[in-house]
């Protein structure tokens, strides 16, 4: 009977991990890790039982795209994923994209296949350069301890963070002949506030004539603890951009806090007596430079980092503890304190108000727009009304960009992903995770021009999708029609319909002027 090879013991662990799909760049294609995850078969226990291996291995054109597919795979709603790297290949330009999956709590396995500590002449630190963007790092080891090291990815995952696997290519294809049993950690209860700090802030809740409660993307998993509270304490939601859509079907969300709130949103935000804010910075850009703000507001900050806790705002207090314990113990506190039902900000007046929450509410003021250009704002709000509800958006840092956030409504967190480059390969990860759901990615012509070595793998994988650049010159025209793809050239609104968008994928070049 033939032993067992590293490479293939290891494309069965990634399984029993929960991994379903692969991301791998060109230039590994025909590599024998590769090709053990193209082959594994057979059965292995996971956490929902026993499972059969069948990875879906999705190739991409370099290393970044391979990462930031992952990226909106797993933002998507996908399980995490596997990406296959090598450290002497462009791993240094990735980097920057793992970091961005950590800042954004974007779960993924990296298999990163590293060469000796010196090659092209510089001594490489890897696991140093990996945890120095906040992911962790897991050295393999010997070949019978991949076990142990895979129980340390689990825990790198469960965290919310890339786990970067440093895999030695000399064992590749050695044959394990005796698998070291792996030790685990006791089982961890994760960050509970302290109850002094929960009996403090329900009673600032209590007595709040206006609260607030806000949302961040560290907190986008304690949704319903938040609602919840927000129920219990008569408080209005909302959300920064990073968790925007959360609280979208909520009738007493306000929406996102920014530069980018409309009036309404700012107005209920500023009045807001009492605001607790669960897995966000509060950056200059979420409270604009604090003008969103009441400077006398009791501000309450959860986080699971210290260092998060006043770093761009002053807070009254703070709860350094997971946001699901600290929202469920705040609403069992704050309930002792409330007789009967606690309206707060919820009336008729504020439902009314929340009418005009969104840009499309308000029409554009007509010394704005141009006659020689299409105005963004009117293109994307008239997309709005032909676009399919079941969608997906995704945009970059495009100005153009920004206004497709304010402006293209999105049914929850999963439809809605920001990413500063890479949107193209981010929306090609999003439809492997949520084929239900239309891809509508919106760029400018630089940021396609950016994912060009990704563009034909994006183009394979998308099965329904709307590609809207914003553009100055033609390359992106004859580029989408070298592909195949349909091109609409958009001077006029009137040119948007929704037969545009009822199947494959279409391209819109927005000319600017």
């Amino acid at each position: 009977m033939p032993q067992l090879v590293y490479s293939t013991r290891l494309a069965q662990l990634c399984a029993a991990t929960g991994v379903e799909t692969v991301f791998i760049p060109e230039q590994l294609w025909d590599t024998s890790l590769t090709e053990a995850f193209d082959n594994a078969e057979g059965n292995i226990a996971t956490a929902d039982g026993i499972a059969e291996i069948a990875f879906n291995i999705v190739r991409t054109g370099t290393a970044d795209g391979a990462v930031m597919a992952a990226a909106g795979y797993r933002h998507a709603g996908g399980p995490p994923a596997a990406v296959i790297l090598d450290a002497s290949v462009d791993f240094l330009t990735s980097l920057d994209k793992i970091g961005q999956a950590v800042r954004d709590k974007l779960s993924m396995v990296i298999i990163l296949v590293q060469p000796d500590e010196t090659f092209n002449g510089v001594n490489a630190n890897w696991a140093g350069l990996i945890t120095g963007v906040g992911a962790a790092a897991v050295p393999a080891g010997e070949a019978e301890n991949i076990s142990q090291a895979m129980v340390d990815v689990i825990d790198g995952l469960n965290k919310q963070l890339p786990s970067v696997l440093l895999v030695d290519p000399e064992n590749l294809n050695t044959e394990i002949t005796g698998e070291a049993e792996p030790a685990f950690d006791a089982p961890r209860t994760g960050a509970v506030p302290q109850t002094s700090q929960v009996v403090r802030a329900a009673k600032s809740l209590s007595q709040a004539r206006w609260p607030l409660i806000i949302a961040g993307r560290g907190a986008r998993h304690a949704k319903s603890a938040m609602v919840s509270l927000a129920d219990t304490t008569g408080a209005l939601l909302a959300t920064s951009a990073g968790a925007h859509g959360l609280f979208e079907e909520q009738q007493f969300n306000i929406g996102i806090l920014g530069k980018i709130s409309t009036p309404t949103t700012a107005e209920l935000a500023r009045g807001a007596d009492v605001i607790v804010v669960f897995g966000c910075a509060l950056d200059d850009w979420t409270t604009r430079n604090g003008k969103l703000i009441n400077p006398n507001a009791v501000i309450i900050q959860v986080d699971t980092s210290p260092w998060a806790v006043g770093r761009f705002s002053p807070v009254s207090q703070s709860l350094i503890a997971d946001a699901q314990a600290v929202a469920t113990s705040l609403e069992v506190e704050a309930s002792k304190l409330i007789n009967g039902t606690k309206l707060g900000y919820r009336t008729e007046q504020t439902v009314e108000q929340l009418e005009s929450k969104y840009w499309n509410s308000r029409p554009i003021p007509e010394h704005q727009l141009r006659e020689d250009t299409v105005d963004a704002r009117a293109f994307l709000d008239r997309l709005e009304h032909v676009l399919p509800e079941q969608r997906t958006v995704i945009v970059d840092h495009s100005a153009q960009a920004g206004y497709a956030t304010s402006y293209l409504r999105v049914l929850d967190h999963q439809g809605y992903m920001f990413f500063p480059n890479g949107a193209v390969v981010a929306g090609m990860g999003a439809s492997i995770a949520r084929d239900d759901r239309m891809i509508v990615v919106v760029t400018h012509q630089s940021g396609l021009m950016d994912s060009l070595s990704d563009f034909r793998a994006s183009v394979d994988y998308l099965e329904r999708g709307a590609l809207v650049v914003f553009q100055q010159e033609a390359p992106v025209v004859e580029l989408a029609r070298y592909y195949g793809l349909p091109v609409h050239e958009i001077t006029s609104l009137d040119q948007l319909n929704e037969d545009m968008f009822s199947s494959g994928v279409v391209v819109l070049a927005v000319q600017q002027h």
